[in-house]
């Protein structure tokens, strides 16, 4: 049985199956398996099995293997659709193929004119059965398997259009006829070997690939070497060797069997879309292609691959439904461990089903247009290391489940529309380094379980609505690098446990309502590597600390727009080597700023860093002398 009748065969068998099945039961899947998963008794089975292999000529062996179980299995209630497609296409494709129906032997010798007849011949459109002896077989019968693939990929239309990808890969793979050594399209562990070649020279054509960075082989030129797509090497000859500044790879991977195992073409000029037929290479288990200009939807048949554990399109122009229910849905893929699509324009929202993906890794879908909640269904993700989302549009709470994901180490939501508070158990992922929650509508206070994020090197809540006061626990975090708390209601002082923060490098806290005195442990020698103090705009009082040139590295120090009184400290000779701006303006400091301090200014021989200095310098409108006399500033403020 050829291609064409073999794939209509499959969906006949399968349309069959359920359609019997959704007379006799529930469509509903109440049992959280999912629309393809029915319930059905021996009877069901056995009248379904009669009716494919009488109405329909499956062969019996296979269809008492997929449709009729054995006395060892009839007690089973469940019957995988999805797996069974899977599994037919695979086993139909290699032991159904080599069928081949042969024109018996006319009965009767012809006779010498032909029959009149006033009807008019009937043409078909379809390919023509041939056997393998005959010299036609080869175009014809490879006619009839990509006709069968356009069936299950859904493009059989695009098989009437010269100018299509799928018309350009079918001309040119039948042409492969010809060659030399012509294409096997008769031998059954071919068959879907030329599936897969099909389906890459569909790719090829699709996206553009007499432009590609690599791989490109203008023209199809037959005696391209390896590294060179379309040639008329075996296909796992194609990839070529890469060497980037993320180390080498190749572009494309086969398995022992020569199915394509892995498709990494990163960063190659890449403009088109994704075709359906990527749904061909049921074995690959990784596809990468970020950095490029691919665009569209990304097609349904994504669900096909079974296998598939990565999936990595980030920065392309990719646009539509971002999880469809053919790959994210109840029966979805289930292997995969990295899918990343940040950096394009998607759309849709997070679907429940998403806590199926229990082996999922890495989840990035950041900076697309994806709306909706957070589904509670996300503390199913317990492999988790990896949740980015930021720029999308994704509104409501963060859910108290999120406090599952025990390996969770980075979690980046910036630029949303959440709201409420988050929860306690967030402070239970322990594991968690980076966290990135600015610029929602986060409310509530920080709570001191954050002292229990031991490994923390980054806290960004800024530009939220939260209030209270700041934890002292902060002083916990030895490994804490960045934290972002601006353009908040925070109230309070800053904890002077700070100083136990070893590793920090950037303190921002501007733009809030601290009151109290700055604590001098700040800009003690264990904060060695703090290079950005951002205390501007809140209620501070009290004098600037005297050790204040004690910060070895201190880049910019802004305490402007505060309550801050006394003088500008002077500092010793070695100090402030490395500071680039100092605004001290819009408090009540006076008194004259001491040379010490203006040694550092970058226009000074041999002078130091500084070249942003503002005070209140600048005298009154009716007169009088200024706030602070300084020779120095860059910048003065009434």
């Amino acid at each position: 049985m050829c291609g064409r009748l073999r794939g209509k065969t499959i969906l006949l068998a399968i349309g069959a199956l359920l359609t019997s099945a959704a007379a006799t039961n529930n469509v509903g899947g109440g049992d959280g398996s999912g629309g393809l998963r029915r319930k059905r008794t021996t009877d069901k089975k056995q009248q379904q099995h009669r009716r494919l292999t009488e109405a329909d000529g499956v062969d019996k062996e296979l269809a008492s293997r997929f449709f009729l179980p054995s006395k060892a299995q009839a007690e089973l209630d469940e019957i995988d659709m999805r797996e069974l497609l899977f599994q037919m296409n695979v086993e139909m494709n290699l032991d159904m193929s080599m069928s081949i129906i042969v024109t018996p032997a006319p009965t009767k010798a012809p006779t010498l004119a032909p029959t009149a007849s006033t009807e008019a011949p009937s043409v078909s459109t379809m390919p023509t059965l041939t056997d393998c002896d005959n010299p036609g077989t080869c175009q014809n019968r490879l006619r009839d398997q990509i006709y069968a693939v356009s069936v299950r990929m859904g493009t059989t239309e695009a098989l009437d259009d010269p100018n299509s990808p799928q018309s350009q890969a079918r001309d040119w793979i039948v042409e492969e006829c010809d060659a030399a050594i012509p294409i096997d399209p008769c031998t059954a562990s071919q068959l879907i070997l030329n599936e897969q070649r099909y389906g890459l020279a569909v790719m090829y054509f699709s996206l553009g690939g007499d432009s590609w960075n690599a791989g490109a082989n203008p023209g199809q030129d037959a005696a391209a070497g390896p590294g060179q797509w379309m040639s008329a090497l075996n296909y796992c000859e194609w990839g070529a060797e890469i060497t980037g500044t993320g180390g080498a790879f190749k572009q494309l991977v086969c398995d022992d069997l020569g199915n394509v195992l892995n498709l990494n073409l990163q960063s190659n000029n890449m403009v088109g879309q994704i075709p359906p037929e990527i749904g061909v290479f049921f074995a690959m288990t990784s596809y990468i292609s970020f950095f490029n200009a691919q665009s569209g939807p990304i097609p349904t048949t994504l669900g096909y691959i079974l296998p598939l554990e990565t999936f990595d399109v980030e920065s392309n122009n990719l646009e539509g439904p971002l999880f469809q229910p053919e790959y994210a849905g109840p029966d979805g893929l289930r292997e995969i461990t990295a899918f990343r699509a940040s950096l394009n324009n998607f759309i849709g929202t997070i679907p429940a089903e998403i806590g199926q993906w229990t082996k999922i890794q890495n989840l990035w879908f950041a900076d697309n247009q994806i709306s909706g909640t957070i589904p509670s269904e996300i503390g199913s993700l317990t492999e988790m290391g990896a949740f980015l989302f930021y720029k999308n549009r994704i509104s409501g709470t963060i859910p108290p489940e999120i406090g599952n994901l025990s390996k969770l180490t980075w979690i980046d939501c910036e630029e949303n529309q959440i709201v409420g508070t988050l929860p306690e158990e967030f402070y239970s992922n322990t594991e968690l380094e980076e966290v990135i929650l600015k610029s929602n509508s986060i409310s509530g206070s920080i709570s001191s379980k954050v002292g229990d994020l031991s490994k923390l090197q980054t806290f960004w809540m800024s530009f939220n609505q939260l209030s209270g006061t700041i934890p002292t626990t902060f002083g916990n975090l030895a490994n804490l690098g960045e934290l972002e708390l601006q353009s908040n209601r925070l109230t309070g002082g800053i904890p002077s446990e700070f100083g136990n923060m070893g590793q920090i490098d950037f303190i921002s806290l501007e733009s809030n309502l601290l009151t109290g005195n700055i604590p001098g442990q700040l800009f003690g020698t264990n904060l060695g590597g703090l290079r950005i103090l951002y205390l501007n705009d809140n209620q501070l009082n009290g004098p600037i600390p005297n050790n204040y040139g004690s910060a070895p590295r201190l880049k910019d120090l802004w305490l402007s727009d505060n309550l801050l009184t006394g003088t500008l400290p002077i500092i010793s000779e070695g100090e402030f080597l490395f500071l680039e701006e100092l605004l001290i303006n819009n408090n009540d400091i006076t008194g004259i700023v001491d040379e010490s301090v203006c040694l550092v200014r970058n226009n000074t021989i041999p002078g130091g860093q500084l070249g942003v200095f503002h005070a209140d310098c600048q005298p009154p409108p009716n007169g009088g002398e200024p706030q602070i006399q300084c020779s120095c500033c860059t910048a003065c403020f009434v």
